[in-house]
């Protein structure tokens, strides 16, 4: 967060020291070798930088696991024709998915308002009707992970953990829990999928366990977030705002939990009612 000076009008205008949330630019090559043969762009929130780009290799199909990640060199750089730090992250992968990646798209930048993956080769894209077609998974057979009652208390949890939102109203969350309610990642960001991958990738390169992990995000679940916790393995996924059309049929085709406008004591419950002790 920086500080700036602003004006503000509440009857009469007054100026005073605002904190204003800050936002960078994230440039990554990725390639087996020394030349890049894949690289995306991101607007994010410059700090666990590591950790996003190793939850979005893994959300987005890029890799299986840590190990997959050869080599991981970062730097940054003040431009003066950008304002704000540029991040340059070079990788070396083991190898590069020899199908085409899901999530290409006709753009190459992430864009902090909605943060959906992209990539320089171009082509693909989702249809509606293929959405999610591609993925190789399995169906989850969903046993109770979390109580209602349990999952009522994440809000009053995270009340202490979201400081950045309540001085600049600017920042999106996400938090993974274990089912005891211990929370083992959280992240802010100003893009709610940056958010996300971040926490995947915290726990990616930590203990790892996504099976056993609730993710909670403070932004809306779109199909986007439902293709994240799929492939990372994560089996229930909880906002205090709402779930999309496209996400609830993409999570009930894998069984994945899907819970929305989790707030006081009430939630709705669109995909994965198994997963959650009622």
């Amino acid at each position: 967060m920086k500080k700036l000076r602003i004006s503000r009008w509440e009857g009469r205008l007054e100026q005073f020291e605002d904190l204003i949330a800050e936002e960078g630019l994230l440039l990554v090559n990725i390639g087996p070798g020394p030349e890049p043969e894949l690289s995306f762009s991101a607007a994010i929130t410059p700090e666990q930088v590591k950790s996003f780009v190793f939850g979005y290799l893994l959300s987005e199909g890029l890799i299986q696991g840590k190990d997959d990640v050869r080599e991981y060199h970062e730097y940054g750089e003040q431009l003066r024709e950008i304002p704000g730090e540029v991040i340059h992250v070079d990788l070396r992968l083991r190898e590069l998915p020899k199908d085409e990646v899901p999530w290409q798209r006709d753009y190459n930048i992430i864009w902090s308002e909605c943060g959906g993956g992209s990539s320089s080769s171009g082509g693909g894209g989702w249809s509606s009707e293929g959405f999610g077609s591609s993925l190789r998974l399995e169906a989850q057979e969903p046993h109770p992970l979390i109580s209602g009652e349990e999952l009522i208390q994440i809000p009053v949890k995270i009340a202490g953990e979201i400081e950045g939102f309540k001085r600049t109203g600017a920042y999106h969350y996400a938090f993974l829990f274990d089912p005891e309610l211990n929370l083992k990642a959280k992240a802010k960001d100003i893009g709610r999928h940056n958010a996300v991958d971040k926490v995947i990738g915290e726990e990616l390169l930590g203990e790892g366990r996504f099976a056993e992990r609730l993710l909670f995000t403070t932004g809306r679940i779109t199909a986007d977030i439902v293709l994240k916790c799929l492939r990372a393995g994560i089996p229930l996924i909880a906002s205090r705002g709402a779930a999309l059309w496209r996400a609830v049929v993409l999570a009930r085709r894998y069984n994945l939990g899907v819970v929305g406008f989790l707030r006081g004591r009430r939630f709705n419950i669109y995909s994965g009612e198994g997963w959650i002790e009622l």
